[in-house]
């Protein structure tokens, strides 16, 4: 079975569900998953887990994330992007360049930020989007995000643009809403690139319509990042067969890992064997016992 993870460029004008369903078609394989979606307007690197993969998709997606993006000035829309509907508009606004430097200095750290109304939270089961496309009230609740690093890269009276370091969790379509009472002039992203998530970058990302062709010709595994690869961020521990089999059996595996250190990652640890490769992430708990996270 096809198993591992292909690194996309997701190209604008489609959902990462799409996206997802084309990459499986090219590796012509049914089961895929991504590893943090992309809104339809947005581009860049959207990671796709293949086979067994999929298990570890939540991991690859909690980790940190870089942003590229455009702000237009003189006009705001219910979703913060260019795709909804408009709810302000004052043509020739803009806020001076040492204003919006002063705002984007102050994104760095952590703060806790209220998700757009059109987002994927769930209110009492029902999407958030759902029910604003309906036209109902949307109350959420403020959510704590980290910005590592925020650069103003260029600034016009048409806009600015910016680049963002930050946590899993992040809106960067909240900004328009948040910034713009700020700065008081109206805004919204017309342009927004994922840089990177975790260890993949976008110059590690193939092009849909290039990764379709491969399919083609049979090729697209080719691009495929095996599973111990794309979680080289967690310590990585190699464990013997009986180790290997007892974990993959549900069995503790605490009297295998008696007396080692995990590091500084959160006590969160990959067990590999052999050519077997990856077996599960497990999790040391307080008093020194561990867990099996997700066997693989």
């Amino acid at each position: 079975m096809t198993a591992g993870v292909i690194v996309l460029d997701k190209p604008g004008g489609i959902t990462s569900f799409r996206a997802v369903e084309k990459v499986g078609r090219a590796l012509r394989q049914k089961k895929c998953g991504h590893a943090g979606t992309l809104d339809p307007m947005a581009t860049g690197v959207l990671v796709v887990c293949a086979g067994k993969a999929t298990k570890i998709a939540g991991y690859i997606a909690a980790q940190e994330k870089e942003y590229e993006s455009f702000f237009r000035f003189g006009s705001a829309t219910d979703t913060g992007d260019a795709v909804g509907k408009e709810i302000e508009s004052r043509p020739g606004a803009f806020a001076p360049e040492s204003a919006v430097a002063a705002a984007v200095a102050a994104l760095v750290g952590t703060w806790e930020q209220v998700p757009p109304d059109f987002s994927a939270v769930k209110v009492a089961g029902t999407r958030a989007y759902v029910m604003a496309r309906q036209g109902k009230a949307v109350t959420l609740a403020p959510r704590p995000v980290t910005v590592s690093e925020a650069r103003l890269l260029s600034w016009s009276p048409e806009g600015f643009r910016l680049f963002l370091r930050c946590t899993k969790g992040f809106y960067v379509r909240a900004l328009p809403r948040d910034l713009g009472p700020i700065l008081g002039v109206p805004m919204t992203v017309s342009e927004l690139r994922r840089l990177r998530c975790g260890p993949f970058r976008i110059e590690d990302a193939v092009g849909l319509a290039e990764l379709m062709e491969e399919g083609k010709r049979g090729e697209a595994s080719a691009r495929l990042v095996p599973i111990g690869k794309a979680l080289a961020g967690f310590p990585q521990w190699e464990i013997s067969e009986d180790a290997a089999a007892a974990v993959r059996h549900g069995g503790s595996p605490g009297p295998w890992l008696a007396g080692r250190d995990p590091g500084p990652a959160a006590g969160v640890v990959l067990l590999t064997h052999g050519k077997e490769g990856p077996v599960a992430l497990v999790e040391r708990l307080a008093g020194g016992q561990w867990r099996i996270l997700r066997g693989i």
